[in-house]
């Protein structure tokens, strides 16, 4: 066994020990009903702690039963890391402490809560939609999510559905005119390729991601997760099916109007197994945010700057911005310049590169009472093309 795999074979079971020990205490202090027998969570009423605990002990045996012999792969769902939303894509990914809109599914479940009520404007739902071409028309990319209140304030749910797919690749056979009947090409015995180019099998590659997102406000702040199912279908008849979990926090007025966002992105580690047997494991990342709010009172608007890291101990290096040993950091810089609450100006730097766009909102438009907002990103590559992306939000 190499030392890679060896590595990878020890990281998830690593995780698996520090899960075994949060369990072992939440079965000790399961009936602990009164506040000073709590380890936890103090001064929270007994019946969310209880759901807390019942959703730890869950991914506490979840763990216990994943596989352990997974590689890791530093590109594995990769796909996903695209992210959605042209509104935080614009302003370069720096997203982790605003989310405040259905895209939080994604940035950050936590403030999913914090969508619905008199200052957001939405009451009943908010449905954000994305379409994107990317390398000349070559690759679709489309997001969806969708976030719905349980008690307005206090608690919300989402799902998001993010899509990649190629179409048309051709799959050319091994097809030789064979004079001897054995598996060699040998053109001098007058063996030839044959197969029209024009008659190639054409197969289609389509990556799907499905979060499922609940939020609740609590005393210090917010606490959000996602349920993470992924499936891959490629060529040749090639598939796979993983599953992952994310988990945030959001503070908000942490310091004046100051807020702090946390995510930890595959918490518990992403396991992806192939049908040709290969299994697949995503190491977590820690992403940190903060984010201010600064209230232009003579224009009516209001100015957010932001800033994102994301840390990860999976040896990227050369391709991260800054790097230790194995531990890796990028940075995401945005700012958002909302003019009466009707035109947005954005700009930012994703990993260096910089980003800009606009957005427009239409408020209780037409005879449903709806708000409509359209938002524009324009994504610069040092290399590859310039990428435009369009979403559209709906909310009620």
């Amino acid at each position: 066994m190499s030392p890679v795999e060896s590595e990878a074979r020890c990281f998830p079971l690593s995780f698996r020990v520090v899960f075994v020990i949060i369990y072992q205490a939440v079965i000790k202090t399961a009936r602990a009903r009164s506040g000073e027998e709590r380890m936890f969570f103090k001064g929270i009423p007994w019946k969310t702690e209880k759901k807390m605990r019942y959703t730890l002990a869950i991914l506490c045996l979840a763990m216990a039963i994943l596989p352990a012999g997974a590689q890791a792969e530093k590109y594995a769902g990769e796909f996903m890391a695209l992210g959605g939303g042209a509104r935080a894509m614009a302003m370069g990914g720096a997203f982790c402490s605003v989310a405040d809109d259905a895209t939080s599914t994604f940035w950050n479940p936590a403030g999913m809560a914090g969508i619905f009520g008199a200052a957001s404007g939405a009451n009943d739902l908010e449905m954000i939609f994305m379409h994107s071409e990317r390398f000349g028309n070559l690759i679709d990319y489309n997001y969806f999510s969708s976030v719905f209140p349980l008690k307005p304030g206090e608690s919300a749910w989402g799902v998001t559905l993010i899509h990649m797919g190629i179409d048309g690749i051709p799959i050319s056979p091994y097809a030789v005119e064979n004079s001897d009947g054995d598996d060699r090409f040998e053109p001098w015995n007058g063996e030839s390729f044959n197969f029209n180019p024009m008659n190639l099998k054409r197969e289609n590659v389509n990556d799907f991601a499905l979060f499922l997102s609940y939020s609740q406000v609590m005393s210090f702040g917010s606490l959000g997760g996602s349920l993470k199912l992924i499936r891959n279908d490629q060529i040749t008849d090639v598939s796979s099916f993983g599953i992952g979990v994310d988990v945030g926090l959001l503070k908000r007025a942490l310091y004046r109007d100051l807020a702090v966002g946390v995510k930890l992105q595959d918490a518990t580690g992403t396991y992806i197994s192939w049908s040709t047997g290969k299994r697949e494991f995503i190491y977590p990342c820690l992403k940190i945010g903060a984010g201010y709010p600064l209230p232009i009172r003579k224009m009516n608007s209001v100015l957010v700057l932001a800033a994102d890291g994301d840390f990860r101990f999976e040896n990227m290096k050369s391709v991260s911005q800054f790097w230790i040993g194995r531990a890796s950091v990028d940075f995401h810089l945005g700012a958002e310049l909302l003019l009466r609450n009707l035109v947005a100006l954005r700009g930012g730097y994703d990993m260096g590169r910089p980003t800009a766009g606009m957005g427009v909102l239409l408020n209780k438009f037409g005879p449903w009472d709806l708000d409509l907002g359209i938002d524009y990103a324009l994504l610069v590559h040092d290399e590859l093309d310039t990428t435009h992306r369009v979403s559209m939000t709906v909310r009620h």
